[in-house]
């Protein structure tokens, strides 16, 4: 049990600590380790802070998405990786908590929400965790809600903290959380009459909010009809039809700057827009237009 050495985790190079954590996450200790970690507040400090420098690493990921780290371990990672950032300056929670859920699969997300009081006291992580969860793990999700008494009202009302520009950016980076908060307006809200003033008007933002991403959704299923998205992909990008592109950067013109990379993203989990070398492109020709008034 070498992590018991301290003089380990003192002289261990990056190298040696990633063998090590990709050594433990598969099985050797593991949970021994993640116990230690509940008990000794500085011995989990040391591992999270080795953890934060390495989390692009597969290794890391596969680390923190191991059943036997407790939600409660990984609530304090998450808020570890926060105060880091929050200290090198320039922070925005909303831009951290979209790059931290990438850690985290749909399942050990799950596990993290079903920490229902800490999660009401961060409603920006819940909606970022919240849209880590795929068909599958959603439904657990609502199972949780009638385990705990809560209404679709309950969940919804998060959105109510967060500011229109905010829950915009968080649903154009997640197309499934979008999905579904688009079914919970149609087949999970209280008839208009049985709502409080103040639920309506959460409502009403929102669906104000949820359509103006539907003309992105509107558009990248027409552009489907018009190009196979799937016979595109298989091309290499100089085989690939010019058409398409020009049709998602005329729209994207239209889109103030800030937005653009946000509802690039979306685009490309539609599949309008197919990899790196087209979100790349086609970043690189809106700063030509913006600068000069033409793409290329």
């Amino acid at each position: 049990m070498r992590w018991k050495a301290s003089e380990f985790w003192k002289n261990a190079s990056p190298n040696e600590l990633l063998d090590f954590f990709q050594s433990i996450e598969q099985g050797a200790d593991l949970k021994s380790l993640a116990d230690h970690m509940l008990v000794e507040d500085e011995f989990c400090d040391l591992v999270f802070e080795y953890l934060w420098l390495l989390r692009s690493e597969e290794g890391s990921k596969r680390f923190l998405n191991d059943e036997n780290l407790t939600p409660e371990l990984l609530m304090k990672f998450i808020y570890f990786g926060y105060g880091k950032q929050f200290l090198s300056g320039n922070f925005d929670s909303n831009s951290y908590f979209l790059q931290v859920r990438t850690l985290f699969g749909s399942g050990q997300s799950l596990r993290i929400l079903s920490l229902a009081e800490e999660m009401d006291r961060d409603p920006t992580l819940k909606i970022h965790l919240l849209s880590n969860l795929d068909p599958q793990t959603w439904e657990a999700y609502f199972d949780i809600l009638e385990e705990k008494n809560m209404t679709m009202q309950t969940l919804l009302g998060i959105f109510s903290n967060l500011r229109e520009n905010e829950i915009r950016k968080i649903l154009l980076n997640s197309h499934t959380l979008y999905y579904y908060l688009r079914m919970m307006m149609v087949s999970g809200i209280k008839k208009s009459n049985e709502q409080t003033p103040k639920e309506m008007e959460n409502r009403m933002r929102l669906v104000s909010i949820l359509e103006s991403i539907r003309v992105w959704e509107t558009f990248c299923q027409n552009l489907g009809e018009r190009f196979d998205f799937k016979k595109e992909s298989a091309l290499s990008p100089n085989k690939r039809d010019p058409d398409r592109l020009s049709l998602v950067l005329r729209e994207l013109t239209k889109v103030p700057s800030l937005d653009r990379e946000d509802v690039l993203v979306y685009m490309k989990s539609n599949g309008a827009v197919i990899d790196v070398w087209e979100e790349t492109t086609i970043l690189s020709a809106l700063g030509n237009f913006d600068r000069d008034g033409k793409y290329f």
